[in-house]
Order: C-alpha cells, then sequence, then structure tokens
C-alpha cells in the first residue's frame, strides 16, 4: 500500500490554512464571552423585560400547544396572540416536555445564541470585504458595540437572539447566492428567511433589505431579481401558518398596527441623522455625569464608523454607507444599524487610518507595528466599554444605568407572595417596569401596560397604554395617582408601589418617601404586604366606576 505523501501533505496544508484563516474569529468570540460572563456576574435576574415572552410560552403549552387566542393579565383585557411563533412553541416543548424553568432560561439562553451568531457573522464579514483580517475585525467590532449586547443579552434575547442569528445566517446565505449565481445557495436562503420571518419581524425586515440591496449590487439581471423574488414568495407561502391566523382570527390591521409602533418603518431617518451627523451615540441618550470615563469611551467609539462612512463616501466606495443609510431609515433600530457599522469601521481602520498613520510615523514603527498597535488600542478601548456596559456601570437615558433589571429579588419575593396569597382574580396596577415581569410571576392581571399591545388592531390602543402607564408609573401623589387610575377606566383591586429607585422604559426614577407615607395614612389604601424594596396595597374604596379597559 502506497501512501501519497504530497496528498497528505497538502491536505495537512489546507487544514492549517482554514485554522489560520478562522483564527481570526477567536479575539471576537474571546470578548463576547468575557462580555457574557460579566453580564451574568453582575446580574442577578435578567437586564430588561421578557415575562410577555415567558407567558406566551406557557399559555401555548397549556393550550395543548395549539395558537391562542389572546395572552391573559397582560392588561385587563389580555392582548392578542400575533407574535410570530416559531420560538415560543420550542420555549413550550422546553418548558412543558422537557420542564426547563422558563425564568432561569431568560438569563442564560440569549447570551449564548448570541455569541453564536457571531459565526454567520464573521462568514458574511469574509465575503463581503474578501480578507480574514477585516471579517475578524468587524467581528470583532459587532461584539464590543452596546446595542450587539442590549437587545441580545437580554431577557427579550430569548427571542431576539435567534431572530438575530437566522438574519445574519440569511444575508450570509443571500450575499453568496447573488455573488456566485449558484443556486444551491437558494434553498438555504429560504430556509434562513423563513425561520427568521416565524421569530421576528423587525429582523425580517432587516434581512428583507439586505437581499433587496446584494440584490442590486451582485446580480442586477433578471435572474438575479428572479431569485430574489422566489426567496420572498416561498418565505410568505412557509409562514402562511402565522400570519394566515392573524388576518383570519383578528384582521389585516393587526399586521399594519405592529409595524407602526416603535417607531415603524421608515421612522429611523432621525437615528441615522443623531448617529453619522450630530454624532449621538447608537445606544441612546448619554447622559454626561457621573460616569464621564464610559461616555467618552461610548463617545470614541461610535466615532470611528461616523468617519468610516465619510471615509468610504469621500472614497466612492458608496455600497456600504448605502446599505447602512437605508436600514438606519426603514427599521430605527440600532441594533442593525451595528451590525453594518461594524463593516465600516473595519474597513475604514484597515484600509484608511493603519495606512495613513503608518505613513506619518514610519521612521519610528513599520507599518505591521503599526497595525498591531492600532488594533490593540481597539481592543483595549472596545473592552472596556463592552463589560462597562453590561455590568451597568454606564450612564444613559437621563443618567440612568446601561442593561437594567426590570426586577430584583424585593421584586420577586413579593410577586411570589401574590400568587400564594391573592385571589387569581384580582387585578393589580403595578408602577414601574416591574409591571412586565408581574403577570408571569405573579399569576396575576395588570391592568395597564404597553406589552404585547403593538398587535392590536388599532395602533392608538398601544399609545394609550403607553401613556397611560407612564403617568401611573411616574405619579408623586395620591390624587394623581386616583387621577390617572380613573383616567385608564379599571377598577385594580391592589396597587404594587416599587421604593427606593426603579426603572420605568429603562429609565431610572426615585420613589418619593412622601408618597409612601401619603399612601400608608389614606383611609382609600390598606398596606398588605411590604419588604424592603416593594409596598402592596388594597384599594379599599372603587375610585374608578367603569370596568373593562
Amino acid at each position: 500500500m502506497q501512501i501519497d505523501l504530497f496528498t497528505s501533505e497538502r491536505e495537512y496544508e489546507n487544514i492549517n490554512e482554514w485554522l489560520l484563516e478562522y483564527l481570526w474569529l477567536t479575539p471576537a468570540l474571546f470578548i463576547s464571552i468575557l462580555a457574557y460572563s460579566s453580564y451574568l456576574a453582575t446580574h442577578q435576574f435578567p437586564a430588561f423585560g421578557g415575562g410577555l415572552f415567558l407567558s406566551i410560552s406557557e399559555q401555548i403549552a397549556n393550550n395543548g400547544y395549539q395558537f391562542p387566542r389572546i395572552v391573559p393579565q397582560y392588561t385587563a383585557n389580555g392582548v392578542p396572540f400575533a407574535y410570530p411563533p416559531l420560538v415560543f412553541y420550542t420555549l413550550s416543548a422546553l418548558h412543558g416536555v422537557l420542564g426547563v424553568d422558563l425564568f432561569v432560561l431568560t438569563r442564560y439562553l440569549p447570551g449564548v445564541i448570541t455569541i453564536a451568531s457571531l459565526i454567520p457573522f464573521y462568514l458574511l464579514s469574509k465575503s463581503l470585504l474578501q480578507t480574514p483580517k477585516r471579517a475578524g475585525l468587524a467581528s470583532f467590532v459587532l461584539a464590543v458595540t452596546p446595542a450587539f449586547v442590549r437587545w441580545h443579552f437580554s431577557a427579550g434575547g430569548i427571542v431576539r437572539a435567534p431572530a438575530f442569528f437566522f438574519s445574519l445566517a440569511g444575508l450570509y446565505t443571500a450575499l453568496r447566492l447573488f455573488k456566485t449565481g449558484s443556486r444551491r445557495w437558494i434553498v438555504p436562503t429560504i430556509v434562513w428567511f423563513t425561520l427568521t420571518a416565524l421569530t421576528h419581524p423587525e429582523y425580517t425586515v432587516f434581512l428583507t433589505i439586505g437581499i433587496a440591496v446584494f440584490t442590486v449590487r451582485y446580480a442586477p439581471t433578471v435572474r438575479g431579481f428572479t431569485d430574489a423574488a422566489l426567496v420572498g414568495i416561498f418565505g410568505v407561502v412557509l409562514t402562511v401558518p402565522w400570519w394566515g391566523r392573524i388576518i383570519s382570527i383578528y384582521s389585516l390591521d393587526n399586521l399594519v398596527s405592529a409595524s407602526s409602533s416603535h417607531g415603524g418603518l421608515g421612522g429611523g431617518l432621525g437615528v441615522v441623522v443623531n448617529a453619522f451627523v450630530t454624532r449621538q451615540p447608537l445606544s441612546g441618550g448619554i447622559s454626561p455625569s457621573p460616569n464621564i470615563y464610559g461616555v467618552v469611551l461610548l463617545s470614541l467609539w461610535y466615532a470611528i464608523p461616523a468617519v468610516g462612512v465619510v471615509y468610504l463616501l469621500s472614497d466612492r466606495r458608496f455600497f456600504l454607507p448605502f446599505w447602512l443609510l437605508l436600514v438606519g431609515g426603514m427599521t430605527a433600530e440600532t441594533r442593525f444599524i451595528a451590525v453594518i457599522g461594524s463593516l465600516v469601521t473595519a474597513v475604514f481602520v484597515l484600509d484608511g487610518a493603519v495606512p495613513w498613520i503608518a505613513q506619518r510615523i514610519e521612521p519610528v514603527l513599520s507599518r505591521q507595528h503599526t497595525l498591531t498597535a492600532v488594533l490593540l488600542v481597539l481592543s483595549l478601548l472596545g473592552a472596556n466599554i463592552t463589560t462597562l456596559y453590561v455590568a451597568g456601570a454606564v450612564n444613559e437615558y437621563e443618567g440612568s444605568n446601561s442593561m437594567p433589571s426590570f426586577i430584583d429579588e424585593q421584586d420577586y419575593d413579593a410577586m411570589q407572595w401574590v400568587q400564594r396569597n391573592i385571589d387569581p382574580s384580582a387585578e393589580f396596577m403595578v408602577v414601574g417596569d416591574a409591571a412586565e415581569w408581574f403577570p408571569y410571576l405573579a399569576n396575576r392581571t395588570n391592568v395597564v401596560g404597553p406589552w404585547g399591545v403593538e398587535w392590536e388592531r388599532s395602533s392608538v390602543a398601544y399609545q394609550w397604554q403607553h401613556t397611560a402607564y407612564q403617568r401611573i408609573s411616574t405619579t408623586t401623589n395620591i390624587d394623581d395617582l386616583n387621577k390617572n387610575i380613573a383616567l385608564t377606566e379599571t377598577n385594580p383591586d391592589y396597587i404594587y408601589v416599587p421604593k427606593g429607585v426603579y426603572t420605568v422604559y429603562g429609565r431610572k426614577h426615585k420613589q418619593q418617601r412622601a408618597f409612601i407615607t401619603e399612601l400608608n395614612r389614606s383611609d382609600e389604601y390598606r398596606q398588605v404586604y411590604q419588604n424592603r424594596g416593594v409596598v402592596i396595597y388594597e384599594r379599599k374604596t372603587d375610585v374608578s366606576t367603569s370596568d373593562g379597559g
């Protein structure tokens, strides 16, 4: 038996080349794992809200895995179950069949899927930017960008992280389809598009824009547009069980209403202008105090892609800036802008900044040493930003901490007490963002809150709930409380009031001690529970005369 040493050596070289190529992905994976570990270490409870998603999943399991019509306990009348169902059915199976604790899952699963999403992003970057070095840098930049961790590590990432993974995988296969012209990529693109559409509408819009942009850029032919149309047609047909159900049970107006909430399609031009003209950070309004160190770091970080866009436009390389502006203008979502901004940053740093710096300090450092120094500075800057951000050490939204948890140990204990001691038919008015978790953890109705209301037939319903919830959650005296409850046309049996610092839409508020004192002295409210962070009052008289909501 003869061994072909030449073939074996060539295979060995190919393996080494493959390992070296994907070695560029390891910094992004490493920093993302580090950031996720920091998030877990600093968050006993998951960041932001996810209770509605878990309530939906339990409702599906309790409904014999049939589509529930209404998700109860979120508002007095419940909210429609009109969300794309894929993840909810998966969670229902994990909970109903395997007995997985969904609340614990919201803390761990989103981060794992988010880290895994860097793999399709790296493949996409390598195909777009043509070198592993650029792709590795783009992946690292994305991994440390606050919008990436904010929306996907947090509790809502239980739905958003899978959608992000699916959309990035779909972008990669779509790019291969239109760049190579090989139709072997059309089936994977249809699969990823369908999975995205059955997971989250906003990520479907992001993927659709990417497919359209790739078609125009790489395959502006009859065949290219036919392939794009086939992806869309098959995606629409395969998602009939979702959107067909919404139209048959509710109406087309429910889909239209959802698309017009949260800024709506086409509502992102202001976001793009703020990010790249007025240089406002993509993650939201940053407070200049008290953490000036975090503010400076974020400002520097977001200045890089802004300058990168200018560099690409001046170099007449319009594709990435056009794609970025289109995504920003259509979605208004910084998490999607950050994806393309990471590509822009990689091109700008390696093609523009490093050669420019090397040319001026060449007697001191070689070009390779300059590249190493620039990448080291970016790595340190990025690592500082992401670890500070996930730990809640950056101040944004008028001084509120980044990545806040909507509930803490006191909230959890109070909600468990409610579940054990309060009649299941009782209705609550919950003050603050703990309201999002309350129906799931307490298994009782919270009569006012905007979560899930975007799927109602009219967008007015969402705006009404949004305004009513904000008024209730920021009230500072009994007169205003009673007046705002009356305006909601609900008649809650109990009021759930946080003590100390709490959040409203992620923005920090501090409860007035005078308000708690006034409630304790009032003849209209009777305290039934208290711990260090929460007071619960029973309403002894009916302030509102109208039931419903």
